[in-house]
């Protein structure tokens, strides 16, 4: 389990407490009641704040809040940025074509995954223009169940970074998963887009604006691989932001 959901769920606990407790023990005095209910609140307050600091997007919001004070904004120096290559946007009818990962530790890169994978249905002509992958290319590929285990294997329990990663790239890995009877993954994630969105609002925030506003590179490769670490440059330039 998260910490961020155990957290929740203790506040929750702990706010039901504050309302049904007094109602269950009528032996209590009413001054043990009323320091019963104010120890349950306080409690459900500590576990909301601990919510909120394991939530590395909220943090970083607080800390674009608390910028004029100099607070270190508390994002992650170590986690693997992931990016996937897909036969288009559906995740019911899509598939993945290609796996890529890149393990960052204190904001360098330490090793990095790429697994083409064979889908099982024809590859369609804008995936191979988009990203040069062709059909002789997956042909002889792992199935996606087996690149999958070897993609969940590297990746392991670490935070999960990736542009668009909460509306694209976790919901497709997600359908994949269950298509492939595997196991959910359950990890933290940090989505660089709406950080961007926070840090220039109004502007277009794709990775190939970004790559070029940041200086990073003009060109956004379309392969899995490339483009994780290209997300993975851009999130440390942000963090400095």
């Amino acid at each position: 389990m998260k910490k961020r959901t155990l957290w929740t769920i203790l506040a929750v606990l702990f706010v039901i407490t504050a309302i049904i407790g007094p109602f269950a023990d009528h032996t209590k005095s009413f001054g043990d009641i009323i320091i019963g209910i104010i120890g349950c609140l306080l409690l459900a307050t500590l576990f909301w704040w601990l919510r909120s600091r394991a939530d590395p997007e909220a943090r970083f919001h607080l800390r674009k809040r608390k910028a004029s004070a100099g607070r270190k904004n508390g994002l992650p120096d170590s986690y693997t940025s992931i990016d996937i290559e897909t036969t288009g946007l559906n995740t019911q009818s899509d598939r993945i074509v290609e796996l890529g990962a890149v393990r960052i530790r204190d904001g360098k890169a330490s090793g990095s995954f790429s697994q083409l994978v064979n889908p099982g249905v024809p590859l369609p002509a804008k995936t191979t223009e988009i990203t040069g992958i062709t059909a002789g290319d997956i042909l002889g590929q792992p199935d996606t169940a087996t690149a999958l285990k070897a993609f969940f294997a590297f990746c392991d329990d670490d935070i999960l970074l990736g542009h668009n990663i909460k509306r694209f790239d976790m919901p497709m890995i997600r359908a994949e998963t269950a298509r492939a009877g595997l196991p959910e993954p359950d990890n933290t994630i940090i989505d660089t887009l709406p950080i961007a969105q926070t840090l220039f609002p109004g502007q277009r925030n794709r990775v190939v604006d970004l790559i070029q506003r940041l200086d990073i590179a003009q060109v956004e490769t379309h392969r899995a691989t490339d483009d994780a670490m290209q997300t993975a440059e851009i999130y440390e330039r942000l963090k400095l932001m």
